[in-house]
């Protein structure tokens, strides 16, 4: 749920956001040298991740351990989608100008070794709709439970695909991929409700898991459930998204058949009902490959697909539609990335779902300010779609990560 807040200037909005940046860049820990770890995370990109807390320690007695975050996204840019009406993510930069897609708050909680739970609240910023606040993840989870499970109960990110269940600040690009915010919503799709997670027992790194709930009202609906549609789309295609009862479930493999590579395949299901009252359903399955260099900070390349089909039926009929994603990532150095993305969507004619395709190079720069770590990424997007023609942005963002580290909260 999303809350407009007063607005405010954009000079007064610089000189917070400089107060905020140098108070944290002179937060110092006397371990944090020590505390700095590498992980590939869902896209398979070994970062340096710093953590903000202490490290855990297993003592006879459990305590309580909570260890703060911030990361910040903003984006500078020009695009000729500013007026147009086809899809954007609730956290992409939208608007030639400044923004802020992006200010995460949040906080990591442990107690002992069999408890934990997670919050993060996002303020995002622009000239049209100023200031808006919305709690995107709040959960418990049980750990270690018998037979190799783990329970959530909450507010969370539906594992679906690569890409729904990461946060917007360990994206690898400067927006959302277009199907999952076609077929998941502008915020992805988040549910409150339950998800269980089962480390099957076998020779990899595999799990299952399954979650059902009811998903979390975005801002442009109204009371009651109804839609009130702010694209160019049809009523029937808004209505067309998830409203409750969403079961969903994924399985995911990751093995290893070297020391300098690594496979993750992944197949999602996602059933429940709309905004009609009728059932939408998506079958999804992804591939991911890393090859790592045999040596410390050395060069690293990920390529990561995801194809999904969806479902839908409405109150004329039904529709299928199905998107697709590819993307590469190469990081020659330490602290240069550079990538390539496409996106496909097949688009729909009735309800009114244009065809869409979008490349996206980009380039990127992890550095630190002090000791806090930092990002600047280029990219440029060219979109074609069957109701525009073409369409190209170029965005320039900017963001920092303080605290109890960089990491997506995958499953």
């Amino acid at each position: 749920m999303s809350t407009n807040l007063p607005p405010l200037h954009p000079c007064c909005l610089a000189g917070v956001l400089a107060c905020l940046f140098l108070s944290l860049a002179s937060h110092t820990s006397a371990n944090e040298t020590s505390n700095e770890a590498s992980k590939v995370n869902v896209e398979g990109i070994v970062e340096k991740i710093p953590f903000g807390g202490t490290e855990h320690t297993h003592d006879d007695e459990p305590s309580l351990v909570i260890e703060p975050r911030v990361h910040l996204r903003a984006a500078i840019g020009d695009t000729s989608l500013e007026d147009s009406e086809l899809d954007h993510g609730g956290h992409d930069p939208n608007q030639s100008g400044f923004s802020i897609p992006a200010l995460s708050l949040g906080a990591d909680m442990q107690y002992g070794e069999n408890i934990a739970g997670f919050a993060e609240s996002i303020l995002s910023w622009n000239d049209e709709d100023h200031w808006n606040a919305e709690l995107e993840e709040l959960y418990l989870k049980l750990l270690h439970l018998p037979g190799g499970f783990d329970l959530k109960a909450g507010r969370l990110l539906a594992a679906i695909g690569t890409q729904n269940s990461i946060h917007n600040h360990a994206w690898k690009f400067v927006d959302a991929d277009l199907g999952n915010v076609r077929f998941l919503g502008e915020d992805g799709l988040i549910i409150e409700g339950i998800e269980l997670i089962w480390m099957v027992p076998t020779h990899w790194d595999d799990r299952f898991i399954i979650s059902f709930g009811d998903t979390v009202k975005h801002e442009h609906e109204e009371e009651g459930g109804e839609i009130e549609s702010d694209h160019n789309h049809s009523e029937e295609a808004e209505q067309a998204l998830w409203d409750k009862n969403i079961l969903s479930a994924r399985y995911q493999a990751i093995f290893w058949p070297s020391d300098t590579s690594q496979f993750i395949y992944g197949a999602s299901y996602v059933t429940g009902g709309n905004f009609m009252g009728k059932n939408a359903q998506i079958y999804g399955f992804d591939f991911t490959y890393t090859w790592r260099e045999d040596k410390p900070q050395g060069k690293q390349f990920t390529w990561r697909n995801d194809a999904m089909l969806r479902k839908v039926s409405t109150e004329e009929g039904s529709f299928e539609e199905t998107a697709f994603s590819s993307a590469a990532l190469y990081r020659f150095k330490p602290e240069w990335e550079v990538g390539l993305r496409y996106n496909y969507l097949e688009g729909v004619k009735d309800p009114k779902l244009p065809e869409r395709h979008r490349i996206s190079p980009s380039l990127t720069h992890y550095f630190f300010l002090g000791k806090t770590p930092a990002v600047a990424r280029l990219q440029y997007n060219y979109d074609h779609s069957d109701e525009r023609d073409d369409d190209h942005s170029i965005w320039l963002q900017f963001g920092f990560e303080w605290g109890a580290g960089s990491d997506s909260h995958v499953h």
